[in-house]
């Protein structure tokens, strides 16, 4: 059980719903004078109180013990346009005309003191992200997937992997069951068996890069290293991709199917609705997506949830950045 954090009074809501409508740079072309604008709407004091209490309380927590935080009723576009299955991330850039999801997002990452950044070769760099299915891209394992997405970490192989991972609930259907499913690395590792543990620890394990990263033909990546599975920057890091990740000697896949048998027994399922928010920190938890039952057909393909991905200290992977370009990676 995640329990909810905040849930947003119907008249704060509106309130800084309204505050975000008025928005009037496009983030997707002009970032840099975007962040100015939301920059102001935080210095005017004009961000409601209880996020602002949230955040502070919450921005130096031990992320091990409690790696979400879980908002409900939050504000986002009154208007949002139907995106093109084909083409949606072109789609969005010229149909969006409000910025209020986007906002918030923000808001709530410069209150937390993280950083969004983007990845030149996830959707040319966009900082906010969509989690929407694209045809040539809906059998994939990645955020334009249309059918299941399995348990992994973001970027979990990249030489720049996020601090957090936020995202809000645009446009969703309660009939469809479409699940984001959490399991955190305490309980992982509280299930595990000791045996199991040290053979994760081994450099036995290979997960190739993510699909999103590979299919682009901005940066070539080339192959991804042999590496374990726990352990690295912190002794309870977890470096895997369900399905993806695969080990290398026949022990290690057999620790593999061990921890795929525990992150099942012990995953949380949050149905991102419209206006719901999950912040989880990318290295203390492990998240999927999980398509149960499907009620409304049609409405799978405009399921629509939006991200940004975070690192807490951008100087510490200055040299991944391309110049000229504070927050977007090479890579």
């Amino acid at each position: 059980m995640i329990s909810v954090d905040l849930t947003f009074k119907e008249k704060d809501k509106i309130y800084l719903q309204d505050i975000l409508l008025k928005l009037e740079n496009n983030p997707y072309s002009n970032y840099e004078f975007f962040e100015e604008e939301v920059d102001d709407v935080i210095n005017r004091g004009e961000v409601p109180a209880e996020l602002v209490r949230l955040c502070e309380a919450r921005k130096n927590i031990d992320t091990f013990a409690n790696p979400y935080i879980f908002i409900h009723n939050c504000p986002i576009d009154p208007h949002l346009p139907y995106l093109d299955f084909k083409s949606p991330v072109i789609d969005k850039r010229i149909k969006k005309l409000s910025y209020v999801a986007e906002g918030f997002l923000l808001i709530y990452a410069k209150l937390m003191s993280q950083e969004p950044i983007g990845y030149v070769n996830v959707n040319d760099g966009d900082v906010f992200q969509d989690i929407h299915p694209m045809e040539s891209l809906c059998e994939t394992q990645s955020q334009k997937a249309l059918n299941d997405i399995y348990f992994h970490k973001d970027l979990a192989n990249h030489y720049v992997r996020p601090d957090w991972v936020n995202i809000i609930g645009l446009r969703g259907c309660e009939e469809n069951e479409v699940y984001t499913c959490f399991a955190s690395n305490q309980k992982i590792l509280a299930d595990l068996p000791e045996d199991i543990k040290a053979l994760l620890r081994e450099s036995e394990f290979n997960t190739p890069f993510d699909d999103l990263t590979t299919i682009s033909g901005n940066l070539k990546m080339g192959s991804a290293p042999d590496h374990p599975v726990l352990g690295g920057a912190t002794d309870y890091d977890i470096r895997y991709f369900e399905c993806r990740t695969v080990g290398t000697t026949e022990r290690a896949r057999g620790a593999i199917e061990v921890l795929n048998r525990t992150l099942h027994s012990v995953k949380t399922p949050i149905h991102v609705l419209p206006g719901v928010f999950i912040g989880s920190a990318n290295n203390e938890c492990i998240h999927n997506k999980e398509v149960r039952l499907i009620s409304n057909p049609q409405e799978l393909r405009n399921r629509w949830l939006m991200k940004t991905v975070n690192v807490n200290n951008l100087d510490q992977h200055a040299k991944h950045v391309i110049p000229g370009k504070k927050r977007i990676i090479a890579g």
